[in-house]
């Protein structure tokens, strides 16, 4: 295939084909000149935004579209120009001349998308795009194939080259904002710089096209593809810039979204750590400062006029601070805090330190994954005079505890003795009032600390509530020691008579042979009253537990029954029975005398609650068999009904369930486990 084209300074036009343009396409190529354009100026916008490492990807792709937009605006404005002849394209050549413009395209890109291009590096930018339209217009030229020669007018090409560059620098002004004259948000300058640059492409090529003539050859053999292919091929990149315009103003739309809502997160943030109650610090990876909050900044440089925070180095900060607000014991304390806070960037630290003005700080040090430093300052000086408050109430309180202790260990193993009934006739009533508002006092006093432990631990402990809380603490502490301080006088009269102040050691027995044995003593004793006692024991029950401890529980329940069930009675009966369920022995005791008295049920085993006081009753029978049951023998013992009982007797019911197997425990004395 022949191709024909000169460059000359003056051609006589009189024997040259005289060709016609279609204005529709013309504007269309205009359009498409203007689309390209746009998109590419507008992934220079993803570009700076500097998100992830695909820019150079991005620029590479950008420079495609805007190499296709240009050549398919030359192409388009082939199809609009229209000569007397056939005209077709070298495939070949037609493709090679869309590099030019990508290249351009590219290194463009490349340059515009720099926060601080300069003019100079703008003028030579436009100058290559300019170029770069011009040598893929040339080359798209020299593709044409028909009977017929092209002279170029160098006059008219250099001043289309010259224009291109003016409109392209016009182009890049608009885009990096160095024209003031256009009051327009970022699309609207998006969409000026793209209208500018399809000026640009479009009149270089229709500047070009008029410096051209075409004189008619017969000699010229001419192939290659015709108008249509060309036609599909435009038609393709035409859809593929216009899918693209859509894909970029979606995504400008949604990154426009993202920076709003990136934005107003940021202020959230700041004005959250602006109003946080603690003092806050924020530092980068070379330690310098990047935030401070306000109530950092009312702390420690209210009265410092040198106080530069944000920018600062931070180890140059707590110098200061340490120096103005911070007290130490000593220089070698100074320095081993300084030495902490500003070489452990690698781990978290919680230091506590006093202000000079008395107050106590908490400083917490965390490491974020972007290597900054967040450093918190609380200021705990109320929660340390509370914690101390407290602790010295605890202190206190404990004590009362253990002195109380000391007194009913020793009031129970009185109750043990043979001799205590005689013992203690005489003190029972000067012994009730003053331990029974020391326990109440003591009960109190764990109940409020219970409570102000639980206000500590979620938060919401106030001052006002503490000092109520450690008020009532210390009334009730000063009602327990002046009534402790009674009893105690009065327990150093006691004189104890021990029968056997050690319990045996844990064995294994049958529980209907160890019942054989004890039923002559109780019957003995029941006999004076003509009451009977029935028991209903299985002959199958074997217990490794503590048989004495056992009887002694029951010897309790016969007792009680004789004096105060049957008080006045001259007969009456008594059922004990047991069953096993579940390695458990389930014992139950009933009688059918006057029953338990309303108003004592639910303090039943209370140390110390009788209804026959006036006879001599002092109200630790109960008590003491509570304690067996629940510390020694491991079990639980109450007051109630038992639907499984066989037993028709009702009036009064006491329920014991013990382990049968005791081998697991370690404790083998009473001393050691009765506990008040």
């Amino acid at each position: 295939m022949d191709h024909k084209h000169f460059f000359s300074w003056g051609v006589d036009a009189s024997t040259s084909l005289i060709g016609s343009y279609d204005p529709l396409l013309v504007l269309l190529s205009y359009i498409v000149a203007a689309i390209a354009g746009f998109c590419a100026l507008n992934i220079i916008n993803f570009i700076r935004t500097k998100v992830g490492s695909n820019h150079y990807l991005l620029k590479v792709c950008g420079g495609a579209i805007l190499g296709l937009g240009v050549w398919s605006m030359h192409f388009m404005g082939m199809l609009a120009f229209s000569l007397p002849i056939p005209v077709f394209y070298d495939l070949t050549i037609t493709l090679i001349s869309i590099l030019p413009a990508i290249f351009a395209a590219i290194v463009v890109l490349h340059n515009i998308s720099k926060p601080d291009i300069s003019y100079t590096n703008i003028i030579f930018t436009a100058l290559l795009l300019a170029l770069g339209i011009a040598s893929m217009h040339f080359i798209g030229m020299s593709a044409m194939s028909m009977q017929a020669y092209m002279s170029h007018d160098v006059v008219f090409v250099s001043l289309s080259v010259l224009t291109s560059w003016f409109l392209a620098v016009t182009t890049l002004l608009i885009k990096s904002r160095r024209i003031g004259i256009f009051n327009l948000s970022g699309r609207g300058i998006d969409i000026l710089a793209g209208l500018f640059f399809g000026f640009s492409v479009a009149t270089m090529h229709y500047l070009a096209m008029a410096a051209t003539l075409f004189f008619p050859d017969n000699t010229i053999h001419t192939s290659g593809i015709d108008n249509r292919v060309i036609g599909y091929g435009i038609i393709i990149s035409v859809v593929l810039l216009m899918a693209l315009l859509m894909a970029v103003l979606f995504y400008k739309q949604k990154i426009k979204q993202l920076l709003e809502l990136a934005s107003t997160h940021h202020k959230r943030v700041i004005e959250t750590i602006d109003n946080m109650q603690d003092g806050f610090v924020l530092s980068d990876e070379n330690g310098i400062v990047i935030l401070v909050n306000t109530k950092f900044i009312k702390t420690f440089a209210h009265s410092d006029p040198k106080f530069v925070g944000v920018g600062e180095n931070i180890a140059s900060m707590y110098q200061r601070i340490a120096t103005l607000y911070l007290k130490f014991s000593n220089d070698a304390e100074r320095m081993q805090v300084l030495e902490l806070i500003n070489h452990s960037r690698d781990h978290s630290i919680s230091l506590k330190v006093q202000t000079k003005d008395g107050g106590w700080w908490l400083l917490r040090q965390n490491k974020t994954f972007a290597k900054s430093l967040i450093q918190t300052w609380t200021d705990i000086t109320e929660q340390t005079s509370q914690e101390q408050e407290l602790i010295a109430a605890k202190n206190t309180a404990f004590e009362s505890i253990e002195n109380l202790k000391s007194a009913q260990d020793e009031l129970v193993e009185a109750k043990k003795m043979a001799s205590l009934a005689s013992v203690v006739t005489g003190v029972a009533h000067e012994l009730n009032t003053p331990l029974g508002v020391g326990i109440t006092a003591l009960s109190s006093i764990k109940d409020i600390i219970e409570n102000l432990q639980k206000t500590i631990n979620s938060g919401k402990l106030t001052k006002s509530k503490l000092d109520n809380n450690l008020d009532s603490i210390y009334k009730f502490e000063s009602l327990a020691m002046s009534n402790f301080e009674r009893v105690a006088n009065l327990i150093q009269q006691f004189r104890y008579i021990s029968v056997d102040q050690q319990m045996e050691d844990k064995l294994k027995f049958q529980l209907d042979k160890s019942f054989l044995k004890m039923m002559p003593i109780w019957q003995q004793v029941a006999k004076k009253q003509n009451i009977s006692i029935n028991t209903d024991i299985p002959t199958n029950i074997t217990l490794f537990s503590y048989e004495n401890a056992i009887f002694q529980v029951l010897t309790s329940f016969v007792t009680n029954s004789l004096e105060h069930a049957f008080a006045g009675q001259s007969d009456g009966e008594i059922h004990i029975s047991a069953q096993v369920d579940k390695q458990m022995l389930r014992l139950t005791y009933s009688d059918n005398g006057c029953g338990v008295n309303t108003k004592i049920v639910s303090t039943i085993f209370d140390p110390f609650v009788t209804t026959n006081r006036n006879a001599g009753a002092m109200g630790l029978g109960l008590h003491i068999s509570y304690n067996l049951v629940h510390q020694l023998l491991k079990g639980k013992i109450r007051l109630g009904s038992d639907k499984n009982s066989q037993s028709k007797i009702k009036q009064t019911l006491f329920i014991v369930e013990i382990p049968l197997d005791l081998s697991a425990e370690k404790s083998d004395s009473i001393a050691a486990k009765i506990s008040s």
